[in-house]
């Protein structure tokens, strides 16, 4: 059996990365800077740094950054910012906030009222500090927000049917997960590795999966964990009865920041 492909690597290996000549129509952002700001605008703000990682791919053309917040946390998880950057002009710059989920280091990203993506053109290199520091700022609130999501998601027990369906469209309609992910789930449902302490929960299935996708290539980390997230926040309020809907359910991505 062939070993899992990792692309993990050290700050000073996505340091190192040579930045991409910049043109009359692309502006690049190095990745030196992003982790520079990041990390100062963590300290400005009050948080306090737990853990930062990396990963790179595309001949460490496309990076992203991770960053935990020891003091944004409760005893499952703790909130988590990331960046996403390229040199190949492949991926626009992007910044998400989600959680670390401690038992068994799954992320989930939120596609929360913070989450936003600039092109790599125009006044980027000026526009990045301040929107960096200003997003970091809201990380309290998309914490406590997601909080309230992972209850509601624990309070919808799913049925095998519903489960069955919801693997079916995360798999065909969304296709956010692949043949990969899918075997991972299944052989999560039968013989879990965590115990989330949820059992038969909605909040159970959603930590399969993101646990099914921690080896997702870097190009699609971010952008399949907003997926996922909207997927499941989406889910909660739609299941038929005999399980009650959650009342006025809140669709994330109405409130996204998004600047192209």
């Amino acid at each position: 059996m062939s070993s899992i492909k990792t692309y993990n690597v050290t700050k000073e290996t996505v340091i190192a990365q040579p930045v991409a000549l910049q043109t009359r129509t692309y502006k690049p952002v190095s990745n030196f800077e992003l982790i520079d700001l990041t990390l100062g605008g963590i300290q400005k703000s009050g948080f306090k740094l737990d853990q930062e990682s990396y990963s790179m791919a595309r001949e460490g053309n496309v990076a992203n950054g991770k960053y935990t917040l020891s003091n944004v946390s409760d005893g499952e998880m703790q909130i988590q910012v990331g960046w996403q950057n390229s040199y190949d002009k492949s991926i626009s710059l992007k910044w998400a906030m989600g959680v670390h989920i401690f038992i068994c280091s799954n992320g989930a990203i939120s596609g929360d009222m913070g989450a936003f993506k600039r092109k790599h053109e125009g006044e980027i290199q000026t526009y990045t500090p301040y929107a960096i520091s200003e997003y970091i700022k809201t990380a309290g609130d998309v914490f406590m927000q997601m909080q309230k999501e992972r209850e509601k998601m624990k309070e919808m027990l799913l049925t095998k049917r519903i489960t069955a369906e919801i693997i079916g469209r995360m798999f065909i309609e969304e296709k956010f997960i692949e043949s990969t992910q899918l075997n991972i789930i299944k052989r999560e449902l039968e013989h879990p590795t965590f115990d989330y302490r949820s059992p038969g929960s909605l909040w159970e299935l959603y930590q399969y999966t993101t646990y099914s996708m921690k080896e997702i290539h870097p190009t699609l980390w971010m952008q399949d964990h907003i997926e996922a997230h909207k997927f499941f926040i989406e889910a909660a309020g739609i299941i038929n009865p005999p399980y009650e809907p959650i009342r006025n359910q809140l669709n994330l991505f109405d409130e996204t920041l998004t600047y192209v």
